[in-house]
């Protein structure tokens, strides 16, 4: 991995205006990337149901928060060397129901940290982009 940012030790949400790294590193790295686009979510059903769709979720996946938890912690079913998640146009969604947000926040911190305690790089990244 040539990208600090790419590494476990970096392990995080990456605010907007942070770069993200282009696909082809991304690849090279063994990285699953994933785009959430969040155009029109309005509420916490929208929201999980996009999570779940886009990283295509197991039918367990129980569309609450601890099950949320439970399938950001696991990614078994996306066997990779390292995960980047990129949350898009997520304005409307942060302006309806920001207690939602809040706790998507929460739990992709957690994810985050306890993939960093098994060395596996897990990256969310925030892009301004509403168009």
């Amino acid at each position: 991995m040539t990208d600090p940012i790419l590494s476990a030790a970096h392990n995080g949400i990456h605010p907007e205006g942070d770069p993200l790294p282009p696909p082809a590193q991304c690849r090279a790295a063994g990285l699953s990337a994933f785009t959430v686009d969040l155009e029109g979510c309005v509420d916490k059903p929208g929201l999980l149901a996009r999570l779940a769709g886009t990283l295509d979720f197991p039918d367990w996946f129980g569309h609450n928060w601890d099950a949320l938890a439970d399938c950001l912690g696991d990614l078994s079913w996306l066997a990779a060397e390292g995960y980047l998640i990129v949350l898009s146009r997520s304005r409307q969604l942060r302006s309806a129901d920001p207690s939602s947000w809040e706790t998507l926040l929460e739990i992709l911190a957690e994810a985050a940290e306890l993939w960093r305690e098994h060395g596996t790089p897990f990256h969310v990244f925030l892009t301004a982009a509403e168009a």
